[in-house]
């Protein structure tokens, strides 16, 4: 079975102005069997949140599954940037009914995003170090159900002096991983660093392999389109990943609830 727990979209700012019936037609004709339509909505320190039409969203995804809905499941999703940063962010989860909400680390609390941020004036190794430190305070507070691309500083960090990697920093990236296992939160394999200069889906491999030894279980796998014609890709290369390091079920969400689903 084919997946995307992670696609974007008109209702993004960063995305193509693709509606929720254009993502499931092209999911479809993907083979994809289950997505969730994940738009953001960020959270910051600082100032107010990212605005983002619920209602509009709410309105497509009814629209897609009345006209697919024999043809595909679509979940109503949420990509959540920094759901620790500002309290309203779990008020918000009170409020409308989400079937699974993806929780995103793009931005320190200076709010500013790791794509924006000028990597030649800045010690990258603190960044990453501090990065990390943020990563598990946000899979410690929680309330959200998959843990995104645990990988996205590395994925734009890159210059032509470095090749940033996790390599050496995995005594702050253990506990992490954790965090995650012990709020029972999802590990999202993120297929964007594939089509990146990384040339590979993400975590990275030791990543995934000291998730799998702390004892983790629950993977889930996320295109990160922006895009109806990027739907899906990546999807096969994830399932390798996932069962190179034993994983044969993934996870999708219904009204919260987490359900294993075999990869083979």
């Amino acid at each position: 079975m084919l997946v995307d727990l992670h696609m974007h979209s008109h209702f993004s700012f960063d995305a193509q102005p693709n509606t929720v019936m254009e993502l499931a037609a092209a999911s479809i004709k993907r083979g994809l069997s289950v997505i969730a339509v994940t738009d953001h909505k960020d959270y910051f320190w600082n100032r107010p949140p990212m605005e983002l039409d619920l209602a509009g969203v709410q309105a497509e995804i009814d629209k897609a599954r009345t006209q697919y809905g024999d043809q595909i499941e679509v979940l109503k999703g949420i990509e959540l940037g920094e759901p620790n940063a500002d309290p309203t962010a779990m008020e918000l989860l009170e409020t409308y009914p989400f079937d699974v909400v993806i929780g995103s680390l793009h931005a320190m609390p200076n709010d500013i995003d790791f794509y924006d941020m000028d990597y030649d004036n800045l010690d990258q190794e603190q960044l990453l170090r501090d990065y990390l430190v943020e990563a598990k305070k946000m899979a410690e507070h929680g309330g959200f159900d998959v843990f995104a691309h645990l990988d996205y500083p590395l994925r734009v960090m890159k210059r032509d002096y470095n090749h940033p990697s996790f390599e050496n920093f995995m005594e702050w990236v253990t506990p992490v991983l954790r965090a995650i296992i012990d709020r029972e939160l999802s590990f999202e394999i993120n297929a964007a660093g594939l089509f990146a200069w990384m040339k590979q889906v993400g975590p990275e491999d030791f990543v995934l392999e000291e998730y799998r030894r702390l004892g983790g279980t629950m993977i889930s796998i996320g295109s990160d389109s922006h895009a109806a014609a990027l739907v899906g890709r990546g999807a096969e290369e994830c399932i390798a990943h996932a069962k190179r390091h034993g994983f044969h079920e993934v996870m999708v969400y219904r009204n919260r609830k987490p359900y294993a689903v075999s990869v083979g």
